[in-house]
């Protein structure tokens, strides 16, 4: 069926498109391939959902500002003749576990499980991740989508180890330093898309890290999925490449404009791909982030101390501690504080809070205000950096130092900066919808709605009023 906005909005969606690509693009045309999406009449409902995340994603990366273009031309021309929002409150730690999961079950971290980046051990704050789907302790979109019959993709999405999914390739970093990419993926990985990935450039030295070689390998395997005889109805796609470069240089800097408009380029590859499978008008796309990012200067560490005070006691020369009855595990802007005991919890909150009025560099996050905020409910409270500010897992030292990173995330919402994006456009969404505020549990009811699924029992809610459904006739006038 035509959608309600039919050939109207197809006009107007190729004149801004065209004003877009007239903005001086970088480097060969990336938006050639979405400007003739709009050229297409839309399925008002779609056959497909593909869900990417992108590391860092900032609304100010498809809202053109005056005198100057987006960041990200092919996302804004999405955008602009699609839905998108402002502002999406990010889950509590706006870090990249807890984001994503929060995105695919529509809970908050309390609830869903992954509460932090890293696990916490006897030996303190580990390196290892959330990264096993055995963590998850709610419903999650690729569960419902694969019991209701539907084929399931997903390419670098975080804690997808050991899902029953029909195709991964997961989050897995290299185990030791020679180690290629795709070799650390054996044994985790579906033999077809480890192929694909081998062949997209997968074992090359340049995809061992997160970057814009490594996302353009897993858009290359997406495009090879998608034009398979028979393509997956749900993709999830994770665009990692910005993550070093906002740590290293901090938002707003050239070189982290450079890193998002190597993912606005990938952005535009996949539509290509689409539209050469004759796949593009039955295609529900959306772009999200999962964290905004704050530039930082100075390093906090509470480790240290809980360490002066008796409550942990580090390893000579080693991050590991020997032993701890309290300790802070950092999530970058704020950092959670966990006790074998309420004495314990009681001397640490003592401590700390002296120190943060000492230093004015964070202040101490109730247990209440822990609980509203759908934090992890193990822990007994909390820490909140101030802009500038962000913490570190280390326990020797003194308690404040230059930072080891110019950006930072991890923040709670109300820091100026957290805020993440989101742009849906395709079959099933309507066209020119701009939403002001959403919340990143939001997502995943929206997208299950997309696909005729449910996914109830979050916080999160369906914006039914992004979705192309049954016009409903208004009500009549009263007398």
């Amino acid at each position: 069926m035509t959608s309600p906005c039919g050939i109207r909005c197809g006009i107007a969606g190729l004149a801004l498109l065209q004003a877009f690509a007239c903005a001086g693009d970088r480097g060969p045309g990336p938006t050639a391939a979405v400007i003739e999406t709009a050229k297409l009449e839309l399925a008002s409902s779609p056959e497909r959902l593909i869900l990417i995340s992108v590391a860092g994603l900032s609304p100010a990366a498809y809202r053109a500002t005056a005198g100057a273009r987006a960041p990200m031309p092919t996302l804004a021309a999405l955008a602009a003749t699609g839905v998108s929002a402002d502002a999406v409150q990010p889950a509590v730690p706006a870090s990249r576990y807890p984001a994503h999961a929060t995105l695919l079950t529509g809970r908050v971290p309390g609830e869903h499980g992954i509460v932090a980046d890293r696990l916490l051990g006897e030996g303190g704050v580990r390196r290892s991740l959330y990264s096993h789907a055995s963590q998850l302790r709610s419903p999650v979109l690729w569960q419902v989508a694969a019991e209701a019959g539907l084929r399931v993709t997903s390419l670098g999405w975080p804690t997808t180890v050991g899902a029953e999914i029909a195709q991964t390739l997961p989050d897995l970093e290299p185990s030791s330093g020679d180690e290629s990419w795709v070799a650390g993926l054996q044994g985790s990985a579906t033999p077809d898309l480890l192929a694909a990935a081998i062949v997209e450039g997968g074992t090359s030295a340049a995809v061992r890290r997160p970057g814009p070689a490594r996302d353009a390998v897993l858009v290359g395997v997406a495009c090879r999925v998608l034009a398979a005889p028979a393509p997956p109805q749900l993709l999830l796609l994770s665009l990692s490449g910005p993550t070093g470069v906002l740590a290293r240089y901090g938002p707003d800097r050239p070189e982290v404009e450079a890193a998002f408009a190597a993912v606005d380029r990938q952005l535009s590859r996949l539509v290509g791909c689409l539209r050469d499978a004759g796949r593009l008008e039955t295609t529900a796309l959306v772009v999200t982030g999962d964290h905004g990012a704050l530039e930082v200067h100075t390093a906090v560490v509470p480790n240290a101390v809980l360490a002066r005070a008796g409550l942990l006691t580090p390893e000579e020369g080693r991050v590991a501690l020997v032993s701890w009855a309290a300790i802070a595990r950092s999530n970058g802007g704020s950092a959670f504080v966990y006790a074998q005991g309420t004495d314990d919890a009681l001397l640490a909150r003592r401590v700390l809070s002296q120190a943060a009025e000492e230093t004015g560099a964070f202040r101490v996050v109730s247990a209440d205000e822990m609980s509203q905020l759908g934090a992890d409910p193990a822990a007994w409270f909390g820490l909140a950096a101030k802009p500038g500010f962000v913490f570190t897992d280390d326990a020797q030292g003194p308690l404040l130092r230059p930072a080891p990173v110019r950006g930072a995330w991890g923040y709670l919402p109300d820091a100026p900066g957290m805020a993440t994006g989101f742009v849906g456009w395709g079959a099933g969404l309507r066209r020119g919808v701009r939403v002001s505020e959403m919340r990143q549990s939001d997502v995943a009811p929206t997208a299950a709605e997309l696909l005729g699924l449910s996914l109830a029992g979050g916080k999160g809610r369906a914006l039914v009023g992004v979705l192309e459904l049954p016009e409903v006739s208004s009500p009549s006038a009263p007398p």
